[in-house]
C-alpha cells in the first residue's frame, strides 16, 4: 500500500509540474503576442505621426495627394505632442542648425577681415566640414536614425552656405554657378527626405537652406537671384513634404515664404524688390504646393501664400522709386491678381469632406474670393496713380474680371465673396466716374441695384440681393434729398433733373420687384418700396409747387384721392393693410384741409380745400356704411359699422 501511495503521489507531482510548464508556456506566448501587437501599433503610429522621425518609404507621388481633413484642435500642437517634446526634438535641432550656420558665417567673416585664409581655402574648409558631417550622419543613421538624419541635413545646409558664400559674398565663382550648386543641394535634400519620409531631416536641411542667403549676406544682395533661389528651395521642399501631415514642417515652409517675401518687399525699389515680392508667393504656390498636395491642407497653404502676395502688392503700389513706369507696374500687379483668381478657380474644388465647423470654410472663402482680390485691385489702382476717370475705368475693368470669376465659382461662400468684390468694385467705379455729378451717381447706383437682382437670376448668391437692396435704399434716400433740395415754389413739378432721377429710381425698384418674383420676402419688400416711393415722389413734387395756395390744394387733393384709391383697392382685394393706409390718408387729408388751409389768404382756396376733403371722405364713408359691403374682419365675418 505504501508503494502504491508513493507512486500516486509521484504521478500527481509530475502532472502538476507538467501543468505548471504548460501555464508558463502559454503565459510566455501571450506576452510575446502582446508585445508584437504593441510594437505593430507603435510602428503604425510612427508611419502616420506628423512628428515621426522615420516614416514609410513611399515612392514619389505621381499626382497630388489629398490629405483627409480632420477637425483641428484649438491648440496649434497635436494632442500627442507636448511643448517639451516639441522643443526637445525640434527646437534644439533648429537652434543647433542656426548656431552652426552662424558659426560658419562668423568664421568666414572673421577670416575675411583678418586675412588668415584665402577665399577659396575658406570655402573648401566649409565643404570639408559639410562632407564630414554627411559621412558621420550616414554612418550614424544605421544606429540612430533621427539624429543621423539631422546631421545629414546640417551638412547639406552648410553646403548651401558655402555655395552662397562662394558666389554673391566672395565672388569666387559666378553667381549663377553658386546658385546652381545650392539648387542641386536643395533638390538632393528634397529627394532624399522624400524617399526617407523623415521630418527631422527635412526640417534641419530646409532651415539651413532657407536662411543661407541671410547668413552670408554682405549688405547688397542680388534680389533677382535671391528670388530664384527661394523659389527653388521652397519648390523642392514642397515636393519633399508632399501630402505628409508634418505640422512643424508646414509651419516652417510658410515661415520661410514670409521671410523671403518680407526681404524682397523691403529691398531696394530700384532693384524691383517689392514687385518681386508680389510674384514670389504665387510662384511658390505654383511649383511648391499645387503639384504635390490636394485637399484642405493645400487650400490653407495657398491662402497663406495669397495673403503674402496681396500684402506685397499693396507695398508695390505704394512704391515711389521703382524703375518702371506706372502703367507697367499697375499691369504687373493686375496680372498677379489674375494669377491668384486662376489659382482659386482651379484649386478650390475639394473632394474631401467639408469641415465640421463652417467658420473656417466661410472665412477662408471670403479671404480667397473677396478680400485678397480687392487687395490686388487696390494696389493696381494705387500704382496707376491716374485721374479719377482713369481710376474709375480701371475699377470698371476689375469689376468685369471679378464678375467672370464669380460666374465660374460654385454657388456658396466663395461666390458670395466674389460677388461682393464685384459689386464693390463697380460702386467705386461709379463714385470715381460720376465724381461731381451727384444726380447721375444716384441714378447709376439705382440701376446697379436692379442689375444685381438680374444677375441673381443667372448666378445665385445672397450677396447680389443684399447689395442690391442696399444700393436701391441709398438711391431712394439720395433721390429724396435731391427732391427736397430744390428751392420752394421755384420749380415746375415733374420737370426737373431731380424728377428724372426719381423716375430712374422708380423704374429700378419696379424692375427689381419683377426680377425678384418667386422669392417671397424680397418680393414683398420691393413691392412695398415701389408704391411707397411712388407716393413720396409725387408728394415731394407738389408739396412746394408753384405757390403756397396751389401747393396746399394739390396736397389735399392728393391725400384724398390716394386715400380713396387705397381703400377701394383694399376692399376689392381683401387687403386690410391698404384699407388702413387709405383711412390714415383720409385723416391726413382732412387735417391738411382744416389746419393747413387756414393759413391761406384766399378764401376761395380755403373753401376749395375743405370741399375736396369732404367729397372724398364722404365717398369713403359711403363705402363703409353701404349695406352688404362691409369688409371682412380678421375672423372672416363682416365687421359691423352701425352706429
Amino acid at each position: 500500500m505504501a508503494s502504491d501511495e508513493r507512486e500516486n503521489v509521484e504521478s500527481l507531482e509530475r502532472r502538476v509540474a507538467s501543468l505548471e510548464n504548460t501555464v508558463r508556456a502559454l503565459t510566455a506566448q501571450l506576452e510575446q503576442l502582446r508585445r508584437s501587437a504593441s510594437g505593430a501599433h507603435l510602428s503604425g503610429e510612427q508611419r502616420v505621426s506628423p512628428l515621426s522621425p522615420a516614416g514609410s518609404h513611399a515612392p514619389p507621388p505621381s499626382a497630388p495627394l489629398a490629405v483627409p481633413y480632420g477637425v483641428h484642435s484649438p491648440n496649434w500642437l497635436p494632442k500627442h505632442v507636448d511643448l517639451e517634446s516639441l522643443v526637445g526634438r525640434y527646437g534644439t535641432l533648429v537652434l543647433a542648425t542656426v548656431s552652426a550656420l552662424a558659426a560658419v558665417g562668423t568664421f568666414l567673416g572673421w577670416a575675411i577681415a583678418n586675412g588668415m585664409l584665402g577665399p577659396s581655402q575658406r570655402i573648401a574648409l566649409g565643404l570639408i566640414v559639410a562632407a564630414g558631417l554627411a559621412v558621420g550622419g550616414l554612418r550614424l543613421r544605421r544606429r540612430e536614425r533621427s539624429f543621423g538624419a539631422s546631421l545629414l541635413g546640417l551638412s547639406l545646409a552648410i553646403t548651401h552656405v558655402c555655395a552662397w558664400g562662394a558666389g554673391p559674398s566672395l565672388h569666387l565663382v559666378p553667381d549663377w554657378s553658386a546658385f546652381l550648386l545650392a539648387a542641386i543641394a536643395s533638390i538632393a535634400l528634397a529627394v532624399f527626405a522624400h524617399q526617407e519620409g523623415d521630418e527631422p531631416l527635412w526640417s534641419v536641411g530646409f532651415s539651413g537652406a532657407a536662411i543661407a542667403p541671410f547668413v552670408t549676406a554682405s549688405g547688397r544682395s542680388n534680389l533677382l537671384l535671391l528670388t530664384a533661389y527661394g523659389i527653388a528651395v521652397l519648390g523642392s521642399a514642397g515636393y519633399a513634404m508632399g501630402a505628409r501631415r508634418w505640422v512643424v514642417a508646414g509651419r516652417l515652409f510658410l515661415l520661410a515664404a514670409a521671410l523671403y517675401t518680407a526681404a524682397l518687399a523691403t529691398g531696394f525699389e530700384r532693384d524691383l524688390g517689392p514687385l518681386l515680392a508680389t510674384g514670389f508667393p504665387l510662384a511658390v504656390a505654383l511649383v511648391g504646393v499645387i503639384p504635390w498636395i490636394a485637399g484642405w491642407t493645400r487650400r490653407d497653404r495657398l491662402r497663406a501664400l495669397g495673403a503674402l502676395a496681396s500684402v506685397a502688392a499693396v507695398r508695390t503700389g505704394m512704391g515711389m522709386n521703382l524703375p518702371l513706369d506706372k502703367p507697367t507696374i499697375s499691369a504687373a500687379i493686375a496680372v498677379a491678381g489674375l494669377v491668384w483668381l486662376v489659382i482659386v478657380d482651379r484649386t478650390h474644388a475639394v473632394s474631401a469632406h467639408a469641415p465640421m465647423t463652417g467658420r473656417r470654410l466661410y472665412e477662408g472663402d471670403w479671404l480667397d474670393g473677396g478680400v485678397l482680390p480687392m487687395g490686388f485691385v487696390g494696389a493696381a489702382v494705387m500704382a496707376m496713380d491716374a485721374s479719377a476717370r482713369g481710376s474709375g475705368l480701371a475699377m470698371t475693368v476689375a469689376a468685369m474680371v471679378l464678375l467672370i470669376a464669380a460666374m465660374r465659382f460654385p454657388m456658396g461662400s466663395l461666390r458670395d465673396a466674389a460677388v461682393f468684390a464685384t459689386v464693390l468694385s463697380a460702386l467705386i467705379a461709379l463714385l470715381l466716374l460720376e465724381k461731381g455729378h451727384p444726380l447721375m451717381l444716384t441714378g447709376s447706383v439705382a440701376a446697379l441695384g436692379a442689375l444685381c437682382f438680374a444677375a441673381n437670376l443667372l448666378w445665385r448668391s445672397v450677396s447680389w440681393t443684399t447689395l442690391g437692396f442696399l444700393g436701391l435704399a441709398y438711391a431712394l434716400l439720395a433721390s429724396l434729398a435731391h427732391l427736397a433740395a430744390r428751392p420752394p415754389y421755384e420749380y415746375i413739378p415733374f420737370a426737373t433733373r431731380a424728377s428724372a432721377v426719381a423716375v430712374v429710381v422708380l423704374v429700378s425698384l419696379a424692375a427689381a420687384w419683377q426680377l425678384a418674383k418667386g422669392e417671397r420676402h424680397p418680393e414683398l419688400l420691393l413691392r412695398a418700396s415701389v408704391f411707397g416711393w411712388a407716393f413720396l415722389w409725387v408728394h415731394q413734387e407738389i408739396v412746394f409747387a408753384f405757390n403756397q395756395t396751389v401747393a396746399t390744394l394739390l396736397r389735399v387733393t392728393y391725400y384724398a384721392a390716394t386715400s380713396v384709391a387705397a381703400v377701394g383697392i383694399g376692399r376689392a382685394r381683401g387687403t386690410a393693410v391698404l384699407r388702413h393706409i387709405g383711412l390714415a390718408l383720409a385723416v391726413l387729408a382732412a387735417g391738411t384741409a382744416l389746419y393747413g388751409a387756414r393759413r391761406l389768404d384766399a378764401i376761395a382756396a380755403r373753401i376749395g380745400a375743405d370741399l375736396v376733403a369732404a367729397v372724398f371722405l364722404l365717398a369713403i364713408a359711403y363705402w363703409y356704411r353701404k349695406a352688404g359691403s362691409q369688409p371682412a374682419s380678421s375672423e372672416g365675418q363682416p365687421a359691423s359699422f352701425e352706429v
